[in-house]
Order: C-alpha cells, then structure tokens, then sequence
C-alpha cells in the first residue's frame, strides 16, 4: 500500500497553537489511505481513498467563486466541516494543477474525487505520456492512427493480465495494419517494476510508468480497462474489466 506524504505551509509563528490543530484536523480528514482490491470475473475492481501525494493549500481554491483559499479560511473551513470534500483538477500530463472545494457541501467524505468522464464519440483529452524509454507521446500527435489505451495496476503481479496483451498483440499482426495503430499500456507501476514485470517480446504497446493521476483523471477504477480511440481523437469503445474477444480488426475499420 502506497503511503502519501502531506505536505503543508506553515501560517506563520504566532499562530503556532492554531497551526498545531489544524495539522491534527488535516490528518484525520486527509490521511486516509484505503485500497481495496477484489478479483472479480470481468476484472479487478480497485477502490482508493487517498489524498494527493504533495497537497498544497496555495493550490486550493472556491469552486464557486474561482478564489484562492488563504490558510486561515481553510482552518476555519476544517473546523466547521471535517469532512469536505476536495476535488482534484489535472493538467494533460496527470499533474495535479489544482485543488477545488464547495463551502456549501457538508455530507460528503474527504475522498478526492476523479475529474471527466468520456462518451463514446467524444473527443480523448490531449493527455501526453512519457514512456519507461523517455518518449514523449502525445495523443493529438497520433491523428491518422486508431489508439489503444490500456490501463493496467501492478506490471509483476497477478494482477497485470499478460495474456490479454498477447491476444491483443496477435490481433494487431494479424490486421496486417500495425503502422496504423498505436497501443500504450499506463501503469499505476514504477519503471523498475514495469521492466521486472513485462517480458512480452516484439509487443506492439508502449509502456508508460506511474499513471495513477491518468487513472484519476479519466476517472478509471476497473482494472484492466481499455480504451480504444479512433483516428480522430474520439472514443470508439471503453472495455472496463477483461478485454478477451477484442476484434481489433473490426474496430480498426471503425475507426
């Protein structure tokens, strides 16, 4: 289980009794690092409750009025509800940008929640990936090409399905139509991990380390999920769970 470090700017010395407290009202209200993760038959189903791993007050803002929270409006806002809720805001390389709160919401826990959703024939998000070999790819870059995104946790556990990449690898051979597609797998997985873990030989998939916030931000919790973007951009299909019986063929030609 991975243990997120707090990390908070002191308000100043002679406020040091009510920094103090608020440091307590932070830890119970953020320190809550719960994973679960069931095998199910279509997939891993993975539940976090986490705060960011560098959560920082000046990135704190109103969701309403768009301001920025000063550090005593946040302690007055902890004690008055220990339990609101904090919205993470990702940029396109899964760096969180900002940190959102509503005032006005009082039943609701401290989890985190995820930023967007995608509809099927809506446009991807323009996310850039950097690989476990250093390659920047960027999605608005692939135009012309169908995309598969494969989100996948651990890359040396049980959990990473290999078998389903070889399926997936055969299919894009056997299209005969490989240099019109391009496949990623995004990692919730080190480098070193990804490079202990994944031993598939002349695999068309790129290996991108370190995903959690893309998960997050695409609001991913099954794992593995699949995500298969036309040449446009735009979501052809999303397959939370298994990806067995995946025509890459046919959703080429669909794309």
């Amino acid at each position: 289980m991975k243990c997120p470090t707090l990390h908070i700017r002191a308000v100043g010395s002679n406020e040091k009794e009510k920094f103090m407290k608020t440091i307590v009202l932070l830890i119970s209200v953020f320190i809550i690092n719960f994973q679960l993760v069931a095998q199910e038959q279509i997939g891993v189903q993975q539940v976090r409750k986490t705060i960011d791993y560098e959560f920082s007050i000046d990135k704190l803002y109103n969701k309403k009025t768009g301001e920025r929270a000063g550090d005593k409006e946040f302690q007055a806002l902890l004690i008055k509800n220990p339990n609101i809720q904090i919205e993470r805001v990702y940029n396109n390389k899964g760096n969180i940008v900002k940190f959102l709160y509503d005032p006005d919401k009082t039943d609701s826990s401290s989890v985190m929640i995820s930023e967007e959703s995608v509809k099927v024939g809506a446009y991807y998000p323009e996310l850039i990936f950097k690989t476990i070999h250093g390659e920047k790819i960027k999605l608005k870059d692939l135009n012309g090409k169908m995309v598969i995104l494969r989100f996948e946790m651990e890359a040396d556990t049980f959990r990473f399905k290999k078998h389903e990449i070889e399926e997936m690898d055969q299919g894009i051979h056997e299209t005969e139509r490989g240099s019109e597609i391009e496949a990623i797998i995004i990692f919730d997985a080190t480098k070193q991990q990804i490079i202990d873990g994944f031993d598939l030989k002349n695999s068309n998939f790129k290996l991108v380390p370190n995903g959690f916030n893309f998960q997050r931000k695409m609001n991913i919790s099954t794992f593995p999920t699949t995500v298969i973007l036309d040449k446009q951009g735009r979501l052809i299909e999303e397959f939370p769970g298994t990806s067995e019986g995946i025509d890459v063929l046919e959703l080429l030609n669909k794309s």
